[in-house]
């Protein structure tokens, strides 16, 4: 089915917002996704344009955006063109991987491993992996001067160790293993560091994919290497056996503590306003202090979206913790998003069509 919509709200941006900006915005009404062009000339309704759930992902500072389909495929779609630029398999076990400023996703397209780049153009790997190692949480990048490492699962079970500061090839003097674990140096008056990794069998290690935390030691023999993956020894995956070939206080990864996520902000109502810039607020309502309302303070605090309930948080950027809002009407779960400073989008307008809002 096909839809016609009239965005005079739009109207005013066109010419003025310029195309080195993302184009095209995604918002779901019914739990269906969309994509909205901020000029208002276009519109690709909830579902119309892919057989799938509805799922995406942003590529970078709203670069491109990963829409799930059906049967396991991914389109990769340009913010600004709006055109697809492939299709394949998202390793959505991997997710988001970050790499220095850089973000990237590991897709397998047409029995190859690719890296989309946010910054570039997709990068083929020379090996086809089963999964690539999560690391968004900035304490398990394998970061040591300004080298990262990816920890890639082969079709047999081993890993590969892809050196991401040399075109992501792989560590060539290690041998085949299993599991893994990383080695952390404790300091004085000075944050953990980095020195080292451990490598075993399955049995020795006894973590599961993506696991970081909460892996039991044991008695089983593992080989222990610096960050330059020199070879230290061998001893058993022990938290004091390990530290005597360092000869330092150390603290395995798989023994810590998760940090706290940080990114993408809920924000949570305390009866008080939070001024996001010169034009636009949240402030309580006045017959429900529990519950925000986004007014526009240089027209006398009017409501943007009227008095309904919604849900707010912040969305973060390489470049912004606070860079906009993402907004959920709470009855409806309709979501879109809100640009207050006009960096991505159409700086104060509320990005979905006025057929989906139903709470006006």
């Amino acid at each position: 089915m096909k839809f016609i919509f009239t965005f005079s709200i739009f109207l005013f941006f066109s010419c003025a917002y310029a195309q080195e900006h993302s184009q095209f915005v995604p918002f779901k009404f019914e739990g269906k996704l969309g994509l909205l062009n901020v000029s208002g000339t276009e519109l690709i309704p909830p579902d119309a344009f892919v057989d799938g759930p509805g799922n995406y992902d942003v590529v970078g500072d709203f670069q491109s955006y990963i829409i799930a389909k059906n049967e396991g495929e991914d389109q990769v779609i340009d913010a600004r063109s709006g055109e697809e630029q492939f299709v394949g398999r998202l390793d959505r076990t991997c997710g988001l991987l970050r790499i220095n400023k850089d973000s990237y996703y590991h897709f397998k397209v047409n029995g190859n491993s690719v890296l989309l780049n946010s910054a570039g153009s997709p990068i083929q790997l020379t090996t086809s992996y089963k999964k690539i190692e999560p690391n968004h949480d900035s304490w398990d990048n394998g970061s040591v001067d300004d080298k990262q490492y990816l920890w890639a699962l082969k079709d047999d079970e081993t890993y590969d160790v892809l050196a991401a500061n040399d075109g992501f090839t792989p560590v060539n003097s290690l041998p085949k293993f299993e599991s893994f674990d990383l080695v952390y140096g404790i300091n004085v008056n000075a944050p953990l560091t980095l020195i080292g990794f451990v490598l075993g069998s399955k049995t020795a290690i006894q973590r599961t994919f993506g696991q970081k935390y909460g892996i039991p030691e044991s008695s089983y023999t593992i080989e222990v290497y610096n960050t330059s993956f020199k070879k230290l020894g061998t001893t058993v995956y022990e938290h004091e056996a390990i530290a005597k070939l360092f000869n330092q206080k150390i603290e395995l990864r798989g023994s810590m503590i998760p940090p706290p996520g940080m990114a993408n902000q809920i924000l949570i109502p305390q009866n008080r306003t939070i001024v996001l810039n010169n034009e636009f607020s949240l402030i309580p309502a006045t017959d429900d202090p529990g519950q925000l309302v986004l007014v526009n303070t240089q027209q006398g605090n009017a409501p943007v979206l009227g008095n309904d309930h919604f849900d707010y948080r912040y969305i973060s950027t390489s470049k912004n913790l606070e860079a906009l809002l993402q907004i959920r009407h709470s009855e409806t779960g309709t979501f879109f998003y809100f640009d207050f400073d006009g960096l991505y989008f159409p700086k104060g307008v509320p990005l979905i069509p006025k057929k989906y809002r139903q709470w006006n």
